[in-house]
């Protein structure tokens, strides 16, 4: 609204007269109703001053509002804080570098963090770098020594990792501040992935000592005299019966019907190789034996790697051949051949019904006792059996299969890694690796057998003790022959897979049929299976009680056999990747330390920031002597003319009211040196 003076001025003049008012007023009636003298007339004006625009900006100093500065510190302090927690998650890994992280752990959730750490890292770095690098700029150009147009434009167009790296080539700046900036923006992608990569979760199996059980398999036949032979009709042949029954299911498998470890055939892996041979893992490996030796002890969880001695029954037949004879051989009689090996003088001999027999030769005296410090010839097998199966009329009967065989003892180490899916013996799944013979120097020689050791204390038992042993082994099928059906035993030699209940009939193949090799192997697993239970049948199925077992153990009975082995447990465990925490570390911490600059000068900076912004066209200035082209571009300016300096300065210091503007006159003063004054 006008703000109107009215001065009545008095002034003599000739009514006749009349005077132009000054600042274009106009005249007005006398504001008396009674009029004056004629003589002398008085005359009211009344005079308008300019008009004060309310919608101007005021002169005002040069300051910041606190709720401005408050927010503005605490958002570039939140920056600098989220910046600085990369710092600590690197530390933090780092610490716990070779821990366990399960579902729930610590390394288990920083590894989920870092998943997310490389897309908020560039966000946050780009926040942070690029408001402080134009509040550098802001700062400078107020500042006393004010900034080049090169400076300028360097902080202006390095705000994204893009400009830092075009504007020094724009400007083909080659200075401090060129390379600072594109080092700067460079941490950018590194610190990303050093968030990403610093910490990973790998498997380990981590491996702790255990001590392990198993049987001695060089321990005699149990069941060979007195009541031990009626027992054995059930603790050793119905597991024996199991087995040849489940031939095929075991043809391809290391471990037996109840978990035990099966050893491989040595002699069958063995190519001019002393030591450690690698098992074929593949269907063709050939086992000693049918039942396998328990390890007691295995860990309820994890994989247990160990090697298990053991030994078993090695038969070797040079000869196997068809002869003509009425009969079996009396092994009895005093027509017996002799073994003919130097050291046995008798046999033992047995019969399976009428289709085969088994013979065994004996020492010819006590004197011959087992000693790691002597050696012995081999004893000799002898086995016959009739080509079809049974005898017939005498004038019709078939030929006789005959084996003449050497028995020896193969002491094998064997390689495994056993893992258990839980606490039961059965989810036992053992895999063999390797094998070789026993390298261990306190072995008996090979040619004494276990048939050798039969001590009971300082007494020798009776030569006869190894009847026992035939006894089982040719009545554990008593049926088959009344039912018209080969024998299991002479069946297993033709095929293996379908011994028992299989061979019917009069166009039965004979054992003769099949190589000396295989027949040797087929008939020391036949051994092997029925010794191995006869050494303590409910260890092998599954039924043992070691404590027992070792405080019953005597010269006839040997100790179990304590070894050790390794057990390892997958586990994930954090690893740290030393040179990514390195680049991250220094990537958070330079862009905490810029954080904290840029707070600094967006405090101390009072003038109006209106850089990078179009608005700085609007703004006065005092440029002068800068020569140029109108054909310039913005690039061809910034470059021509980067060393000219600029100031955002007070450009009317003599005037009661200031006014900020860019120039270049060094003279003019910087907004920052004078406190409380006022600009428009």
């Amino acid at each position: 609204m006008s703000l109107l003076r009215k001065l009545r001025i008095k002034r003599s003049h000739d009514m006749g007269q009349s005077k132009q008012t000054p600042y274009g007023a106009v005249p007005v009636e006398e504001i008396n109703s009674n009029p004056r003298p004629s003589s002398e007339f008085q005359y009211y004006t009344t005079i308008e001053l300019p008009e004060i625009d309310e919608q101007k900006p005021q002169p005002q100093p040069l300051r910041l509002s606190q709720l401005d500065r408050i927010s503005r510190l605490i958002w570039d302090l939140v920056l600098a804080i989220v910046a600085s927690l990369f710092t600590v998650f690197g530390i933090w890994v780092s610490c716990i570098d070779g821990k366990p992280a399960g579902p729930d752990s610590i390394g288990a959730k920083l590894f989920e963090v870092s998943q997310y750490a490389p897309t908020v890292f560039p966000v946050l770095f780009a926040a942070i770098a690029g408001s402080s690098i134009k509040s550098i700029a802001s700062w400078r150009i107020q500042s006393t020594g004010g900034a080049t147009i090169g400076l300028v434009e360097q902080c202006l167009g390095s705000q994204t990792i893009t400009g830092a790296i075009l504007t020094q080539i724009r400007l083909r700046a080659v200075n401090f501040v060129a390379v600072f900036t594109v080092f700067l923006w460079c941490l950018s992608p590194l610190g990303s992935q050093a968030s990403l990569r610093v910490i990973s979760i790998v498997p380990s199996y981590p491996g702790n000592p255990v001590e392990l059980t198993t049987l001695n398999t060089f321990t005699p036949y149990q069941y060979g005299y007195g009541q031990g032979v009626t027992e054995a009709i059930t603790s050793v042949a119905n597991p024996m019966t199991a087995s040849l029954s489940a031939a095929s299911l075991l043809a391809a498998r290391n471990q037996d019907l109840w978990g035990n470890i099966r050893f491989p055939v040595i002699e069958n892996l063995e190519n001019n190789n002393t030591g450690w041979i690698n098992v074929p893992q593949n269907d063709n490996l050939t086992y000693a034996s049918l039942v396998g030796v328990p390890v007691i002890g295995l860990p309820s969880s994890g994989n247990t790697s160990f090697t298990l001695p053991g030994s078993y029954l090695s038969i070797s037949c040079p000869v196997l051949d068809t002869i003509h004879s009425l009969n079996f051989t009396n092994f009895t009689g005093p027509d017996a051949p002799s073994p003919g090996n130097g050291d046995d003088c008798s046999w033992t001999s047995a019969w399976g019904g009428h289709q085969f027999q088994l013979a065994i030769s004996e020492p010819c005296s006590n004197s011959l006792n087992a000693s790691k410090t002597r050696t012995r010839n081999a004893r000799k097998l002898i086995w016959e059996s009739w080509d079809r199966g049974y005898a017939g009329p005498a004038e019709h009967r078939s030929p006789i299969t005959r084996a003449i065989c050497d028995i020896s003892t193969t002491y094998v180490d064997s390689n495994l890694t056993c893992e258990r899916l839980d606490g039961s013996q059965s989810t036992n799944t053992c895999n063999l690796s390797s094998a070789r013979r026993s390298v261990d120097e306190s072995h008996f020689h090979k040619n004494w057998t276990i048939f050798d050791v039969n001590l009971l204390g300082d007494h020798k038992l009776p030569i006869r003790y190894n009847k026992g042993f035939l006894y089982i082994l040719t009545t554990m099928f008593p049926y088959a022959e009344q039912n018209g059906g080969l024998e299991p035993l002479i069946g297993y030699f033709i095929d293996p897979y379908h011994a028992v209940g299989n061979f019917f009939g009069e166009n039965l193949m004979s054992p003769e049929t099949t190589t000396p090799k295989v027949f040797g192997t087929r008939l020391s697993q036949l051994f092997n299976s029925v010794l191995y239970l006869g050494i303590s049948p409910s260890a092998f199925t599954g039924s043992v009680n070691m404590t027992e077992i070792t405080r019953n153990a005597s010269p006839l009975k040997d100790t179990p056999v304590k070894f050790t082995a390794k057990n390892t447990h997958l586990q994930n465990i954090v690893r740290c990747n030393r040179p990514w925490l390195a680049v991250l570390i220094i990537s958070s911490v330079v862009i905490f330390c810029f954080a904290l600059v840029g707070a600094y000068l967006h405090i101390v900076t009072i003038a109006p920031d209106l850089l990078g912004s179009i608005s700085v066209a609007l703004l006065q200035n005092k440029t002068e002597g800068i020569v140029g082209s109108s054909t310039w571009s913005s690039d061809e300016w910034s470059k021509n003319m980067r060393d000219t300096k600029l100031w955002l300065g007070d450009v009317q210091p003599e005037a009661d009211v200031g006014c900020l503007a860019l120039t270049t006159v060094a003279q003019d003063v910087p907004p920052g040196s004078i406190k409380g004054r006022l600009y428009h």
